[in-house]
């Protein structure tokens, strides 16, 4: 928007007592005054507006030009009502303070509310007019309540200061509408030419609205639609920029291939065969169920239950395991030192394949057959009580199942001993 110096005229004479415009003239005014110091900040932060009374002993500067809003609409209630206005000094003193604004840069325009009879001449106003437009000075008037007694002189003041098309008038006679509504659609508030102060068929707004019967509702459209046509074009944006990347890889020629559904697909079954793994290695097809679930909640927060769940391991290994541990029998006619040594080599092949059946299902055994190392496991999980007689109860039942295999291998290398002693015989 375009940086801007503005001064408000107001026009506080004793005319506008009247109260042909609800409530009065100047009340009316002053929500006017209101409405254009809000536009003209909100348009352009940098914006400066100053604000001077017409009427009374003297042509009174209230405000000079300046950003703070909370001034502008603080300083309106202070002004009092009274005397005649002088509209050719109100526009020449508004004049001097825009020459000294602080920020040059800044173009000037005087913003003046004519609301009593005008009582300069024809000849001064156009004087004021050519000097207004020699200085680069914008003029924009608000004529209400002697709006048909007023409109020559007006009309040629505004005919004198206009250069291409900079400064605008804008009549408001006595009606239902608002001074401030009426200049809610002008080019006032509105200075890109999007105001509409006459009657229309609404046309422009797509709507059936009159913006001049209804100016409020015609601006809520009109920023109801931009938002929409912004937020249409944004996700427009965003469907391109998808449709793009997604193109990019059958352009090269690679098919995309779906990575997550593949692995889920495969990692389904696995942690039903690593929960029974686990079951049948520590024993716990006849433990409590609670018991049971702590357990594999447990083994699987400690060795890592994400590793087991990628590898599933064949049930059928557990199954194998002991019967590969289990030492073969001596044949017939071999001596007591080679059933040992015919024992060693199947021993020590079953810890290979047991070894080789846990590194696939990723859950080392030998921990869970340790009495020791469960109950300190179990001792450690929240809510858990290991003076239970139910978890002393299974680590018990551990603790033998434990023991059997080691005295059985006991047992197994003494008769095998035995019977290779029972084949020599005494020399008769």
């Amino acid at each position: 928007m375009v940086l801007e110096a503005v001064m408000i005229c107001v026009d506080n004479s004793d005319y506008t007592r009247n109260g042909d415009y609800a409530p009065s003239r100047f009340a009316c005014q002053t929500d006017a005054v209101n409405l254009v110091c809000g536009a003209k900040t909100r348009q352009n932060p940098e914006n400066s507006v100053g604000i001077l009374a017409t009427a009374g002993d003297r042509i009174e500067v209230r405000i000079t030009p300046t950003t703070d809003l909370g001034r502008m609409l603080a300083e309106l209630p202070n002004i009092n009502i009274g005397g005649c206005s002088d509209l050719l000094r109100g526009i020449q003193t508004a004049q001097l303070a825009l020459k000294h604004r602080q920020n040059k840069n800044q173009k000037q325009r005087i913003i003046a509310f004519v609301g009593s009879p005008v009582s300069s001449t024809e000849k001064e106003l156009e004087t004021l007019g050519k000097n207004l437009k020699k200085n680069n000075v914008s003029l924009d008037i608000v004529s209400f309540g002697e709006v048909e007694s007023n409109a020559p002189k007006l009309d040629k003041l505004l005919s004198a200061v206009n250069s291409n098309d900079s400064s605008h008038i804008v009549d408001v006679p006595v009606g239902p509408r608002l001074l401030s509504d009426v200049l809610l659609s002008s080019v006032i508030i509105n200075p890109d030419g999007e105001g509409m102060t006459g009657s229309g068929t609404g046309g422009g707004f797509g709507f059936d609205v009159d913006p001049g019967d209804d100016p409020e509702l015609a601006l809520a459209l009109r920023i109801s639609m931009e938002e929409e046509r912004a937020r249409q074009a944004a996700a427009s944006g965003d469907s391109s920029t998808g449709e793009a990347g997604g193109a990019a890889p059958a352009a090269d020629g690679q098919a995309p291939t779906p990575a997550a559904p593949a692995p889920a697909a495969g990692t389904a079954p696995a942690p039903v065969a690593s929960d029974a793994a686990m079951m049948e290695a520590m024993g716990m097809e006849d433990m409590d169920d609670e018991l049971r679930q702590a357990l594999l909640l447990s083994m699987q927060d400690f060795g890592g239950s994400g590793e087991a769940e990628a590898t599933p391991a064949p049930e059928s290994k557990p199954a194998e395991e002991p019967q590969a541990a289990l030492p073969t029998p001596p044949a017939a006619g071999t001596s007591a030192e080679a059933a040992p040594a015919a024992a060693a080599p199947a021993t020590a092949a079953a810890p290979s394949e047991g070894s080789a059946a846990a590194g696939g299902e990723q859950v080392d055994t030998k921990w869970l057959q340790d009495p020791s190392f469960v109950q300190e496991l179990l001792g450690s999980l929240p809510g858990v009580d290991i003076s239970d007689p139910r978890i002393q109860s299974a680590l018990k039942d551990i603790a033998d199942d434990k023991k059997p295999e080691g005295e059985g291998s006991g047992s197994g290398s003494g008769s095998g001993s035995g019977g290779g002693d029972g084949d020599k015989k005494p020399p008769q």
